[in-house]
């Protein structure tokens, strides 16, 4: 017997973004005749959604003259994507002609500005070298130098202040050993070296048993701090301990505790540290993650603005040092915000429905960079003003997006869960709905739980306006557990994962139908990670859903335990491992997904990488063994290569292509995929096409 179908709540509340429609020419003028010439812009297809370009690694010179960023370059035929530079003048927005790949494989990681703006170093693996080596661009001759020769991949490079040189972190160098393995989770040891420019030569500055998290330069170049640990099996971070570092070594460790510190940074007079960490006041861990200051010296640190229900993502102490500007998630946006360390005062800069990533802040100039996504844009490159807060549009990537696609709305949606709770998420309406018109529901899980859903979301694994495009409304609820809503809110898990999160998502389903907006008999369920997680649940919860999607979902909790990289949330979702004297069997049964999958009636897919570490296949498989022997209709597609998220484009069009027809028909519709223009021509060899899932199911 099902369980009772879901709760209605009561009536929502919708509010409408703020982005306004362009004006109408009048009939008959000749604005109007050319308009009426001008091409139309088209819905987006799945095509379109895997060739949206992602920028990334925003950054101004240290003199505000170039803007430098990464953008990714998409291969059909090779079923590849690499990142490539681009070089603008900041002021005009005119390019600057970059070095030129050797190859189409090479692949730009990084890049780090000289103080005196004349060239940038980034890493690269170009012909000949057999590892990732620092290179130094000079924008002047266009020259491009390799400085280093070191014999394993270099990471996290960042200039000394004076110019002198650089830092840069790698894997301990060790001889290969073929007639011996390695341990399981075997995690080699990292150094942190310094590299002299004048002299072309390195040394070691942290060489010891360690794992390095991630260091910052003070900026008066004097010291660094380096957050790291013992080498422990990956992922356990609650011995990360925070070091006060000269160009030499170590000078003295500053924290000894449990907090899992990072983005540990000096204060400009080198008198006291800020840093990230997931505790509250009291070191309790499992928090949202929460800004800290600590003297140099002390022992206790200071949590910032311990009522606010923020998460902070990033941080940067200003050009005073008597506050810090930080960029926080609340809910369903990410602000930038600035904290007054002397009164505790913490004033938003930026507002607007948008999300804001890959910030970077230049105490020198004051200048703020940004990506920005929203509604419109999948993620513009920004300067804000810190005083005003008003955002200018510096790439021009997405100035056609507009004009070239017929975009959605994004809209905030609100309801009151069964226990009174007030919950928010996004709302997507379908192109050319109208009003009173019903529309089949797509509602999406977000991943985590430890996250949430901003106005401009635009991941593949969603593809929003290819489902608004196909008639459908989509609505991604910020259920309980997840970010940026206060640590009563994101803790809401502990001890009983699914709590009132199913509730939640639930409700607000049943608030769309009963606002007039959703079709109760078309509605369908998806997410990834643990929006996989999230679907295997409801499934099993109620038999509303016409059709369903995981992908990379949990189904056994007690095996998932022991199985994935990732446990430490997990001890607090369930009060404790599953190979304790007194282990929690009970909490682990009752929550997982496949003691319920006798209920489900719900037409299902399944999708996993299979090189997918975090949530492996075997969940998948023992999810969908188990709606297929109890005659659930179901397929599984297990993806040659992939880890959790997958990479290559040929799968990510495949599963939006499968998911568009399985939705369509189990609600009586057609859906044709569709696949890119190739070029005629012989396939590259450098190609990873055979390694894809398009074809036969697993199974």
């Amino acid at each position: 017997m099902m369980l009772p179908a879901v709760r209605l709540a009561g009536l929502a509340v919708l509010l409408a973004c703020s982005i306004q429609a362009p004006a109408r020419a009048q009939p008959g003028t000749a604005a109007a005749a050319a308009t009426d010439r001008a091409p139309q812009p088209a819905p987006m297809t799945a095509v379109d959604m895997v060739e949206i370009a992602t920028l990334s690694q925003p950054s101004l010179s240290p003199d505000g003259n170039v803007l430098a960023y990464l953008k990714d370059d998409l291969d059909w035929r090779r079923n590849r994507v690499v990142d490539r530079l681009v070089l603008r003048e900041a002021a005009s927005g005119e390019p600057i002609e970059p070095f030129a790949p050797e190859s189409w494989r090479e692949d730009i990681d990084a890049i780090a500005w000289s103080p005196d703006s004349r060239s940038f170093l980034t890493l690269l693996e170009r012909e000949g070298d057999e590892h990732d080596q620092v290179y130094r661009f000079d924008l002047a001759s266009r020259q491009l130098t390799r400085l280093t020769r070191h014999p394993v991949d270099i990471d996290n490079v960042t200039w000394a202040p004076d110019g002198a040189g650089f830092y840069f972190e790698s894997d301990e160098a060790v001889d290969d050993d073929d007639w011996s393995l390695d341990p399981y989770e075997h995690r080699p040891f990292e150094e942190l070296f310094y590299y002299d420019i004048a002299r072309d030569a390195y040394h070691r500055v942290v060489s010891a048993d360690t794992v390095i998290l991630d260091y910052s330069v003070a900026r008066d170049g004097a010291f660094l701090l380096v957050t790291m640990r013992k080498a422990l099996p990956k992922n356990e971070k609650e011995t990360n301990e925070v070091w006060l570092v000269s160009r030499e070594g170590p000078v003295r460790q500053l924290t000894d505790n449990a907090f899992q510190e990072r983005d540990a940074q000096l204060s400009p007079d080198n008198s006291r540290f800020a840093f990230i960490a997931e505790v509250d006041a009291g070191g309790r861990l499992y928090h949202e993650d929460n800004l800290f200051v600590q003297d140099v010296g002390s022992d206790t640190p200071r949590l910032l603005f311990p009522d606010m229900a923020v998460e902070v993502l990033q941080f940067a102490w200003d050009a005073s040092g008597e506050g810090l500007f930080f960029l926080g998630n609340v809910g369903l946006t990410t602000q930038l915000f600035h904290c007054d360390l002397a009164t505790g005062a913490v004033r938003q800069v930026t507002r607007g429905e948008h999300q804001l990533k890959s910030w970077r802040y230049d105490h020198r100039s004051g200048r703020h960079v940004a990506l920005r996504a929203d509604a419109r844009s999948p993620g513009d490159v920004v300067s804000i003003d810190p005083d005003s807060g008003a955002i200018a549009v510096l790439s021009p990537e997405f100035a056609d997006f507009s004009a070239r696609f017929a975009l959605p709305r994004q809209e905030a949606f609100r309801w009151t869960a069964p226990d009174g709770r007030e919950i928010e998420g996004l709302l997507v309406r379908p192109l050319g709905h109208r009003a009173g018109e019903p529309f089949p529901l797509v509602t999406i899980s977000h991943g985590g739980p430890r996250s949430s859903v901003n106005f401009g979301s635009w991941q593949v694994s969603r593809y929003l306006p290819v489902l608004a495009g196909e008639g459908y409304g989509v609505f991604l609820p910020n259920y309980r557990g997840g970010t940026g809503y206060g640590d009563a809110f994101m803790r809401d898990m502990v001890g009983n994962y699914f709590n009132n999160s199913d509730d939640d998502i639930l409700a607000g389903i049943d608030a769309l139908v009963e606002a007039g907006l959703a079709d109760p008999e078309a509605l369908i369920a998806m997410g990834w990670s643990a929006g996989g997680h999230m679907t295997n649940w409801l499934i099993g919860q109620t038999d509303r859903f016409v059709a369903a999607s995981s992908g990379a979902g949990a189904s056994d909790w007690v095996s998932m335990y022991g199985e994935s990289d990732f446990r430490r949330n997990r001890t607090f979702h369930f009060g404790g491992p599953p190979w304790a004297e007194d282990a929690p069997f009970e909490v682990f049964r009752r929550t997982s997904p496949v003691t319920h999958a006798w209920r489900v009636k719900t037409p299902t897919l399944f999708f996993s990488g299979e090189n997918d570490e975090r949530v492996p296949p075997t969940q998948g498989l023992i999810m969908y063994r188990a709606l297929s022997d109890l005659g659930v209709e179901t397929k599984l597609y297990l993806a040659k290569g992939e880890p959790h998220n997958f990479r290559r484009p040929r799968n990510q069009l495949f599963k939006i292509n499968r998911e568009l027809q399985w939705y369509a028909r189990h609600r009586g519709a057609d859906y044709v995929p569709v696949r890119p223009e190739l070029a005629a021509g012989p396939v590259p060899e450098d190609t990873d096409a055979g390694d894809g899932i398009e074809g036969e199911p697993a199974g």
